[in-house]
C-alpha cells in the first residue's frame, strides 16, 4: 500500500504507507513497530525532505534516553525535560531523498546525503547571537523535541526519515552510508574539540575512548595537538583506538589512583592543555582537573543531574571548566571534508546490525555497559 502523497509533493519514487520503526514507548521499553510513513506536508514547513535511510548510528545519548533522561534538554536547556512516549530514537543518519516538498529542493531527488539532525528558530536570541546550537526551540530528530503533540516523534531509527532540504550535504559515491551516519558525532567532536580551545604543541587527556573520546583524538591532532592520552577500561574501545593510532591508550581498570596518576604525570609533566571528560562523574571531573596545565580547558561532554563539591583553588592559574553541547551548521561541512578526504577515520568503529535487534542490544548494553562487544552499532533497516 502506497502513501497517499499531495500533489504538490515531488517524489523519486513510490513511498509506502507504512514502514518498520524503533520506538520508545517508554523507559526501558523499545519496540520495533510498524507505523505510518512521515506525513511529509502535515508538519507545516517547505523545507522538510524525505530520506530512504541507508544507515542509522546507536549514539551514547539514546541509551540515555532509554533510561528515562533527557540529555538534548540537560545540555542545551540546563534542566530535565520529561520524554514524550513513542519516540522513534536515532539521528546519526545517511541515505537518499526520495521525496520533496518544495521546488527549491528538487534537485536533491535522488541524491546521497548525510543530513543534519535538527533545525533551530533563527528568531530568538541565541540564534541572532550566532549561539544557534543553544536554540530553546530547536526541532530535533529522534529526540521528541519542538514536534508538538504527535502520535510518533521522528526519528531515524525507521526505514525512512525526515530531513531538512537546506541542510542536507550530498556525499561522494566512494563514502559508504556507513560512514555518513557518522557525521553527527564527528561533527559533534569538531565543536567539542574547539570548545576545548587545543593548543598547539601541548597534549591533549581525553577520558573515555569510545566514540566520543576516540573522535575528539582524531580531532584534536588535526588541530595541532602534540600528542593524545586516552583512558578507558573497555578492551574493545582499546584495540580500536590503538588500531587507528589515534593516541597513547591506557588501560585503567586494574590501575590504582596513585598508579594512574604517576603515568599521568610521566605523559604530561606539565599538565594537560586540554582535558575532554566523556564521563561526566565526579571520579573524571576531579581526575581531570588535578591534571590540567595552566590556561588549560576542561570540556564536560556529559551533564548529568548530580551535586559534585569543587574546591576553587584548583582552577588558579586561569584553568577553566566549560560544557559542550550540540554543534554549529558550519561545523558539518569541514568535519564532512576531513571524512571524505581520510583525515577523520570510522571503518573500524562500526558493528551492522538489523533494526530488528536493536532492543535485544539495548537491555544487553544497558545491564551490562563494560561487556556490550561492540563499539559503535549502526543500524541497516534492511538487514
Amino acid at each position: 500500500m502506497l502513501a497517499d502523497y499531495t500533489a504538490d509533493m515531488f517524489m523519486h519514487e513510490p513511498i509506502p504507507a507504512k514502514m518498520p520503526a524503533g520506538v520508545l514507548v517508554g523507559p526501558q521499553q523499545l519496540e520495533v513497530q510498524e507505523i505510518p510513513v512521515w506525513p511529509l506536508s502535515d508538519y507545516g514547513d517547505s523545507d522538510l525532505v524525505l530520506i530512504k535511510v541507508a544507515a542509522c548510528g546507536v549514539c551514547g545519548s539514546d541509551f540515555r534516553y532509554y533510561a528515562g533522561e533527557n540529555p538534548w534538554a540537560q545540555h542545551t536547556l540546563g534542566r530535565f525535560v520529561p520524554n514524550p512516549p513513542n519516540i522513534v530514537l536515532g539521528h546519526e543518519y545517511a541515505g537518499t531523498v526520495v521525496a520533496v516538498l518544495s521546488e527549491a529542493n528538487r534537485q536533491l531527488l535522488g541524491k546521497r546525503v548525510a543530513p543534519v539532525c535538527s533545525k533551530v528558530c533563527g528568531r530568538c536570541a541565541d540564534c541572532l547571537d550566532g549561539r544557534t546550537r543553544l536554540c530553546a526551540d530547536t526541532v530535533h530528530m529522534g529526540h521528541g523535541q519542538g514536534w508538538g503533540e504527535r502520535e510518533f516523534f521522528p526519528g531515524a531509527y525507521a526505514k525512512y526519515a525526515l530531513a531538512w532540504g537546506s541542510t542536507c550535504f550530498p556525499i561522494s559515491d566512494a563514502l559508504p552510508f556507513s560512514h555518513a551516519a557518522m557525521m553527527d558525532i564527528l561533527a559533534v567532536c569538531l565543536h567539542v574539540a574547539e570548545q576545548g580551545n587545543i593548543q598547539p604543541g601541548r597534549p591533549v587527556l581525553c577520558i573515555g575512548a569510545g566514540p566520543a573520546g576516540n573522535g575528539v583524538a582524531q580531532v584534536a591532532l588535526n588541530l595541532g595537538a602534540s600528542r593524545v592520552l586516552l583512558l578507558e577500561r573497555s578492551s574493545v574501545a582499546i584495540d580500536i583506538a590503538a588500531t587507528q593510532g589515534v593516541g597513547t591508550v591506557i588501560d585503567v581498570s586494574n590501575l590504582s589512583d596513585s598508579d594512574l596518576a604517576a603515568r599521568l604525570r610521566d605523559f604530561a609533566p606539565e599538565g594537560f592543555g586540554s582535558v575532554f571528560d566523556t564521563v561526566g562523574s565526579a571520579e573524571s571531573l576531579n581526575l581531570g582537573i588535578r591534571h590540567l596545565g595552566k590556561a588549560a580547558t576542561l570540556v564536560n561532554l556529559a551533564v548529568h543531574d548530580e551535586e559534585i563539591p569543587l574546591n576553587f583553588l584548583r582552577l588558579g592559574s586561569e584553568r577553566r571548566i566549560v560544557t559542550s553541547c550540540n554543534f554549529e551548521v558550519g561545523d558539518y561541512p569541514r568535519a564532512l571534508a576531513w571524512l571524505e578526504s581520510g583525515r577523520l577515520r570510522v571503518d573500524e568503529w562500526l558493528t551492522p546490525v538489523a533494526l530488528s535487534d536493536v532492543p535485544e542490544w539495548f537491555e544487553r548494553v544497558t545491564k551490562a555497559p563494560q561487556e556490550k562487544g561492540a563499539f559503535k552499532l549502526v543500524i541497516d533497516p534492511w538487514c
